[in-house]
């Protein structure tokens, strides 16, 4: 794998240096004020003009020439409700809060390209937007931030967006269009008929048919892979009162997660026809409600051929164009249905030792990726035309 000649160790020793500190100090969702004032202070020294936006994000702004096009590359800032269980010196010393999905090094990134451009703005046929979002653990970043007008002044034209996986050793892959799924945040309400248990044919056992409820969802994921991948899962269950008393009402939560709307409604339907269903075998209530949803993120096809003829420079074989689609979802899904993206993953798997997934408590990456991310993010912002 090739090295950009501008990527000197410096700077990725300062990446690092930049990605622990985070890590060791990491906050959650709308609540990243250390983190914010510690991205402008950084700004503040390589001489990048910025300002606080949604309370506690940053855009910065590289101007090259205002009648040129705008780049952005977005970073997310916020960290997750998880007591890290790492043993390394830079784990967090915030009490159940942990960088559990690489928002730390993903925010080092950015900083570090920050400073390789404006020390290289000579060499930009653009304009360079930093975007650090807050809240985007939550699903709440993207949309504040384009009501607070993030993509304008100067208008974005292009949007690049990464993230980082362990799941293989370094490497690279941008999917052709869809790159994350369409996500939805489902409810299932059951409200069946309470009595004493020592009377059990005068109630409807909201419980029992819970199971039924389960059961056919497991029947969904298992029958239905013609419109795959996708997921149903069901990650909350609640209802009951006492032991001896039947449930009337049991509340099921969940997530569907599927490969575009199309899709997702399908199957979001056919949920519903089966619930329909089981309401009149079983004389219980049953309503099924999409509590929220978020679109898929989609690669723009100009973007990608770009990041593909870098990515395939700098990686060589650990490169791949993919049409696999991640079942992760991305708010950023919000951006690009207003300006053209792309988003890219750099796999940092940590050699000959245990990889812990996303969202883990031991979650952690190898930081070798940095020096590849840096070049390929740079070559691709001063490919951008």
């Amino acid at each position: 794998m090739e090295h950009s000649r501008e990527i000197s160790n410096d700077l990725v020793k300062e990446v690092i240096k930049i990605r622990r500190y985070l890590h060791k100090y990491p906050e959650i969702s709308e609540k990243e004020y250390n983190t914010c004032e510690y991205i402008r202070n950084y700004l503040n020294n390589i001489g990048i003009n910025n300002k606080v936006i949604g309370k506690t994000g940053v855009v910065g702004t590289l101007i090259k020439d205002k009648d040129l096009p705008t780049v952005a590359i977005r970073a997310e800032i916020d960290a997750l409700p998880i007591n890290e269980e790492n043993t390394f010196e830079y784990k967090s010393k915030n009490n159940g809060v942990m960088h559990a999905c690489g928002h730390d090094g993903i925010t080092a990134v950015v900083l570090g390209l920050a400073k390789l451009l404006s020390e290289n703005k000579d060499k930009l046929s653009c304009n360079v937007k930093f975007i650090f979002e807050p809240a985007e653990e939550v699903g709440k970043g993207a949309k504040k931030l384009i009501e607070e007008k993030v993509l304008e002044n100067p208008k974005v034209d292009n949007m690049i967006i990464f993230h980082f996986a362990n799941s293989d050793t370094i490497g690279m892959e941008i999917q052709k269009d869809i790159s994350t799924a369409t996500i939805g945040r489902v409810s299932i309400n059951i409200l069946g008929k309470s009595s004493h248990w020592g009377d059990a044919k005068e109630g409807i056992d909201a419980i029992s048919i819970s199971g039924k409820v389960l059961n056919i969802i497991d029947k969904m994921n298992n029958s239905l892979k013609d419109k795959g991948p996708f997921i149903l899962g069901i990650g909350m269950i609640n209802g009951g009162v006492k032991n001896n008393i039947m449930a009337d009402s049991v509340r099921l939560e969940g997530t569907l997660r599927a490969v575009g709307d199309d899709k997702f409604n399908y199957l979001l339907d056919y949920l519903k026809e089966k619930m329909k269903i089981l309401s009149e075998e079983s004389g219980a209530t049953i309503e099924v409600n999409l509590e929220s949803k978020l679109p898929s993120v989609v690669n723009d096809y100009n973007l990608v051929q770009i990041g593909r003829k870098i990515g395939e420079d700098i990686f060589k074989e650990r490169f791949v164009l993919g049409e696999k689609v991640y079942l992760a979802g991305d708010n950023a899904a919000y951006y690009f249905q207003k300006t053209p993206g792309i988003r890219m993953v750099f796999f940092a798997k940590k050699e000959n030792e245990i990889n812990y997934p996303l969202h883990n408590s031991k979650f952690d990456f190898n930081e070798d990726i940095f020096y590849y991310a840096l070049s390929t993010i740079y070559q691709m912002i001063l490919s951008i035309r």
